[in-house]
């Protein structure tokens, strides 16, 4: 068997133990008290007053990330033109997989049928995503 280990990243000096930022994800050498990248602060303190300050941001961020994904509403920013653009693209699509499908059944032809039911399927699925919009 090879020897699979020259194919794993390693860093430019050739030293596997990194510590990673907890913000931003960038490798630091072990020596490092400072993230090289955003300046935060390596040294993990210890304690009850720092684990509840952590806590409390980790709880503050998830609930900032539920009201954003609450407060996204994709069907209502559409605007009049695109609605249509992706009408006419589905219908288009799913007439075009209608045609290819009586042509693939009459000329016997299995890959001219798979492509025809990709079509169908695309088509369906952008015409059933416009007129009946997820809520």
């Amino acid at each position: 068997m090879m020897d699979d280990h020259k194919n794993e990243p390693v860093f430019l000096n050739g030293d596997t133990e990194a510590k990673l930022c907890l913000q931003c994800g960038f490798p630091n050498r072990n020596t490092d008290s400072a993230c090289m990248y955003c300046r935060n602060s390596l040294i993990a303190a210890t304690g009850l007053i720092s684990w509840f300050r952590q806590t409390c941001l980790v709880l503050k961020w998830r609930w900032e990330l539920k009201q954003k994904k609450h407060g996204l509403t994709p069907s209502a920013r559409r605007s009049v033109f695109s609605i249509l653009c992706y009408f006419v693209a589905g219908f288009l699509l799913t007439a075009g997989g209608v045609l290819l499908l009586v042509g693939a059944v009459s000329n016997h032809s299995f890959s001219d049928g798979l492509i025809s039911v990709l079509f169908l399927l695309y088509g369906g699925n952008v015409l059933k995503t416009i007129l009946f919009p997820s809520r």
